[in-house]
């Protein structure tokens, strides 16, 4: 009798694991997305990894970069910032990288243009923020343009200026951005 009652438990066991398991993969949060956009044209494109949107944003000038955004160091940025590249090519600079999670987790968003940013002289750009990135953005990396995340489109309502990265947003602006000023 023990040992039927044993491997009824056990079979009962093994199913609520199997059953468990299948659930916590269906509820799983999808993979980050790694987009870029173009401030100018508004064409935005997403890869895999961090490192194939990187590429793809500076026309192949930096292939090396790391696989997550979470990993930008100050040499990537650096390189991130230098709109030289190779001899005549016409690419864009890159402007900042916004994040959906704090510590510069989540999905990451790399915004380019073909000018760049004055830094602090007046706005050079301004974009609307959908799907994914409206409402969602948690922390920032500054790269060619300070960044000023508004809780409303088309950069009205409440804001902040962001003038370094930010690995956190704080309370006031965290989830709240729906339009970016590029300074």
């Amino acid at each position: 009798m023990f040992a039927r009652t044993s491997r009824i438990a056990i079979a009962s066991a093994t199913t609520l694991l199997v059953l468990g398991a299948a659930a916590t993969t269906a509820n799983a949060s999808p993979a980050p997305k790694n987009c870029v956009l173009n401030v100018d044209s508004g064409s935005m494109q997403c890869y895999g990894t961090f490192r194939e949107a990187v590429t793809a944003s500076t026309d192949g000038r930096i292939a090396d970069a790391p696989l997550s955004a979470k990993y930008i160091d100050q040499e990537l940025a650096d390189r991130l910032k230098d709109s030289s590249g190779t001899a005549g090519a016409q690419e864009a600079v890159q402007l900042g990288v916004i994040y959906t999670d704090s510590n510069y987790g989540g999905s990451a968003l790399v915004l380019t243009g073909g000018s760049g940013c004055q830094s602090g002289n007046g706005r050079d750009a301004q974009i609307n923020l959908e799907g994914t990135w409206n409402n969602s953005v948690s922390s920032l990396t500054t790269l060619s343009c300070w960044l000023e995340l508004w809780d409303a489109p088309n950069t009205s309502g409440v804001h902040q200026e962001y003038q370094q990265s930010t690995s956190y947003l704080g309370d006031a602006m965290n989830d709240r951005a729906s339009s970016i000023a590029l300074l």
